[in-house]
């Protein structure tokens, strides 16, 4: 019996090549999805880790708008000139850097370094020790004070609101 150049070609009969032509789609269908699982793992991976770094980014703002508000509370009531309001030079920039670094934050604690230089700006002026001081003097000196302790409580409103926010980003 002689066989013709086809069959030669086939085989004997086309179940080999179908089986093999089915098993080479499985298998690229098979790495098709292991790739698309892997790059949903690596996505979902590195959305965790930009999270964390967010939420270590939030601790550290929530810390310095912590330490201004009992900075705050130490100078309630209280007339300052501007060498006791030093420390608060360093919390601006700590807030400020981090309100940069934030976008979910960005609004609230810009507003807090915004108030924090109305407050800088509200020291009382550097005084000569006087034994008797004039009445205008001493008034200017309590309406400036009083200019102060405003400035004081708007701050200390924009580091509440601040804290606000940070206590409802943690809840979601």
């Amino acid at each position: 019996m002689t066989l013709s150049s086809t069959a030669l070609a086939i085989g004997t009969s086309a179940g080999p090549l179908l089986a093999a032509a089915l098993a080479g789609a499985c298998t690229l269908a098979i790495g098709y999805l292991g790739v698309r699982h892997h790059a949903k793992v690596f996505a979902w991976m590195k959305q965790t880790h930009d999270n964390d770094e967010t939420a270590k980014d939030v601790e550290d703002a929530h810390s310095y708008l912590k330490e201004t508000f009992e900075a705050l509370c130490e100078r309630a009531q209280k007339p300052c000139q501007a060498a006791e309001l030093a420390p608060l030079k360093r919390l601006r920039h700590l807030i400020r850097a981090s309100a940069d670094q934030l976008d979910v934050l960005h609004t609230e604690l810009h507003g807090v370094v915004e108030h924090i230089d109305l407050y800088l700006a509200a020291a009382l002026p550097e005084t000569a020790v006087a034994a008797r001081m004039p009445y205008a003097q001493h008034l200017g000196q309590l309406e400036h004070a009083m200019r102060q302790e405003h400035a004081r409580i708007e701050l200390e409103r924009a580091v509440n609101k601040a804290q606000q926010r940070i206590r409802s980003l943690r809840r979601t």
